[in-house]
């Protein structure tokens, strides 16, 4: 009869290495998170980040080419899926009109224009390598976003009122991925207020295809 072995205790391993399933001090095999959620993804640099710049944009008040307030795009040929992990969407100013804030995807082939292109920042810190994703706030896009599902509720929101709303966070988790010659969209169906203006950002894993 093989005998199977187990190691007790915390372990140390380089890449390819072997060792023994571990086990707990009462006999237990341990399975569990060992770190955060997106520790080996971060850790591996395949996961990145980012926002409008910080003096906002208008959210938009419908689906169109022009105005899109962030853009994830994945130029044709770039071997990557982007997995979309997250979104987030905060106040900067102005009387936000009543509506909502909806995730769209539609096909694109050469980046955007207009608006400002973000440079996407890797969520290892530090890590300096660049990924594949292209993020663009408030540009021009060949096709308008076709309506995935809402994201997020808005209200007629002002300054006075802002300090009550924590930030709008959406664990998106992979339920959308933007293959190559694609890009994914936040962007407002709502009135149009009184020059209202947001941040949004999304995070997101690149994988191979």
């Amino acid at each position: 009869m093989a005998q199977v072995e187990f190691r007790v205790g915390v372990q140390q391993l380089q890449d390819g290495a072997q060792q023994p399933p571990r086990l707990g001090r009462a006999g237990e095999l341990v399975s569990q998170d060992a770190h955060g959620r997106f520790y080996e993804a971060v850790y591996r640099g395949n996961v990145w980040g980012g926002s409008n710049p910080v003096a906002g944009v208008a959210p938009g008040t419908a689906l169109a080419t022009a105005g899109v307030p962030l853009g994830l795009y994945n130029p044709p040929g770039s071997g990557k899926n982007l997995v979309v992990l997250r979104s987030s969407a905060g106040y900067v100013s102005g009387t936000l009109g009543a509506g909502s804030i909806v995730y769209g995807a539609a096909a694109q082939s050469v980046n955007p224009t207009g608006g400002a292109q973000v440079t996407p920042k890797s969520n290892l810190l530090g890590n300096a390598a660049t990924g594949a994703g292209i993020l663009w706030s408030g540009g021009t896009w060949t096709n308008a976003p076709a309506i995935l599902r809402p994201a997020y509720t808005l209200g007629a929101f002002l300054a006075t009122t802002a300090s009550f709303n924590p930030p709008l966070i959406d664990e998106v988790a992979g339920e959308y991925i933007v293959t190559p010659g694609n890009y994914f969209a936040l962007m407002g169906i709502a009135a149009a207020g009184t020059t209202p203006l947001m941040l949004f950002g999304l995070t997101w894993e690149e994988v191979p295809q």
